[in-house]
């Protein structure tokens, strides 16, 4: 049985931009995930991403201190516990976590992709820089398992537009017994797909199946599957699955340097479409993970960093819980899709 892609398309009368007095009709289409049930609004016309890149010099221009460059971080982070990480900070190439000063959860982290470079813009944010990044924070995410299972994510905000409060770019790790509200609903309606019959296969297992080498679909690098949602969150929204991997925990170190590659080459193509801002997380099953569930990553653009920008949240994201996206996911996985070699 397929996964069922509901869509219902409306037309809208609305007066045209350059003649108000003028009634067109504009088509409008309204997505449901199949697992969530959230709905997506993806409208024509008028769009909403740049048309040019804004000059990030002065924003991303050396500062007279950095807690995350090589010359500081020493001396302005804390270390973890021996039992965490025995040097007191976890390394990777360039990359390094240290502990996190704000309480996201109980135990929380910070990652940096280069602790040599103040700033990364999109194109300098390389497979190996990416990859080593995860492959720390994986490390820190196992040495927390073994104290005891939990729930952890891995996410990062990169520029203010995205909520970063930094502009070294750095990821931040989450790990407690809650978990986050979207974790949880995401890994408990997996594990109900299909009443969790034995006989059918996971929800996961099923979409990239059933994606692959559909309009939606983006590519393959080792186990992780690359695509565009069908109803998605966010403008510009990526997924990467990754077949076999339960939790953060289970990713293997090929797992990281695979989703570094494709991780770097959808930051390339936000920078081709003049993009400047992401989000990205990376969901965990749970303290139990079960085999109906798999490692899941999310990545969505932001406004552009620049005087008075117009945030992308409006009032359906943050009081409806239902994004409303300019761009299909079809038309951006085929422009992701000659990154990935298809």
């Amino acid at each position: 049985m397929a996964i069922e892609m509901t869509e219902h398309r409306i037309t809208a009368r609305v007066p045209e931009l350059t003649n108000p007095t003028n009634v067109i009709e504009v088509p409008l289409s309204i997505r449901v995930d199949p697992l969530t049930g959230h709905t997506s609004r993806i409208v024509s016309g008028t769009k909403l991403s740049p048309t040019e890149r804004p000059d990030l010099t002065d924003l991303t221009a050396d500062p007279p201190f950095c807690p995350f460059c090589a010359g500081t971080i020493e001396r302005a982070t804390g270390t973890f516990p021996a039992e965490v990480a025995p040097e007191g900070r976890i390394r990777r190439g360039n990359a390094v976590v240290v502990p996190n000063v704000l309480a996201y959860s109980e135990f929380s982290s910070v990652g940096l992709y280069d602790t040599t470079r103040h700033f990364l813009d999109l194109p300098d944010l390389t497979p190996a820089r990416v990859g080593d990044l995860l492959g720390a924070l994986v490390e820190y995410t196992g040495a927390l398992h073994r104290i005891r299972p939990m729930w952890s994510s891995i996410n990062a905000n990169y520029l203010p537009p995205s909520g970063s409060s930094l502009i070294h770019p750095h990821a931040q790790s989450a790990h407690d017994d809650v978990g986050t509200t979207l974790q949880r609903l995401l890994v408990e309606r997996s594990a109900a797909w299909r009443d969790g019959s034995s006989g059918e296969g996971s929800f996961w297992d099923e979409l990239v199946a059933q994606e692959q080498g559909g309009p939606r679909w983006v590519g393959r690098i080792g186990r992780v599957s690359f695509l565009t949602p069908f109803a998605p969150i966010g403008f510009h929204e990526v997924w990467a699955v990754v077949d076999g991997s339960r939790d953060v925990d289970r990713l293997t170190d090929a797992d990281c340097a695979d989703l570094g590659k494709g991780m770097s080459r959808v930051f390339g193509t936000y920078r081709d479409l003049s993009l400047t801002s992401f989000n990205w997380a990376l969901y965990g099953g749970g303290p139990a993970p079960s085999d109906r569930w798999s490692t899941l990553l999310r990545i969505v653009s932001r406004s552009n960093a620049e005087p008075m920008y117009r945030s992308d949240v409006t009032y359906f994201e943050k009081l409806h819980a239902e994004a409303m996206i300019d761009l299909a996911p079809e038309d951006l996985a085929g422009t992701l899709r000659p990154h990935f070699g298809g």
